[in-house]
């Protein structure tokens, strides 16, 4: 099952760790006959301070972000899902937005003006997990999600 959506996964950049690199490639790949998927990892200047970085990142966050799309915040403190949940909340998704954007913060997590414009807010896990690790586990639930919908066996309960 293809879905006609446009998804674009977001994040300050660039990617320190090879198995992360070569583990969205991996997904990448594995998601390309369910939607159109891309990731865009802009170079974010170092801020002096986390205050500094986190409003250097809502900068350069806003740049990319596309006007009329579905705005989805990775956030410690958002909503969980067990994945039977998350596919049934991902299908009513993908049936209303034909592009949507995924935004990572970095170490800082995200600005507030970011998860203020945030459509949802989504927690992967209870921890905190290094921002690289979180893009890496996001795309397998992505992948195990759309598998689930598609009625392919990937997923076991």
């Amino acid at each position: 099952m293809r879905f006609p959506v446009r998804l674009l996964l977001l994040a300050p950049g660039p990617l320190r760790y090879p198995f992360v690199r070569e583990g969205l490639s991996f997904y990448s790949e594995r998601l390309k006959p369910f939607l159109h998927f891309e990731t865009l990892f802009p170079k974010v200047k170092a801020g002096s301070t986390p205050e500094s970085r986190l409003r250097e990142e809502a900068r350069m966050f806003k740049k990319y972000l596309p006007e009329g799309g579905y705005l989805l915040a990775l956030d410690e403190r958002g909503r969980s899902f067990r994945t039977p949940e998350l596919a049934s909340w991902f299908e009513g998704l993908l049936s209303r937005a034909r592009r949507i954007t995924v935004v990572c913060g970095g170490p800082e997590g995200l600005a507030p003006e970011i998860l203020e414009a945030a459509d949802s807010r989504l927690s992967l896990s209870p921890l905190t997990l290094n921002h690289e690790l979180a893009l890496l586990v996001f795309c397998e639930t992505l992948y195990r999600v759309l598998t689930l919908l598609s009625g392919h066996p990937y997923h076991r309960d």
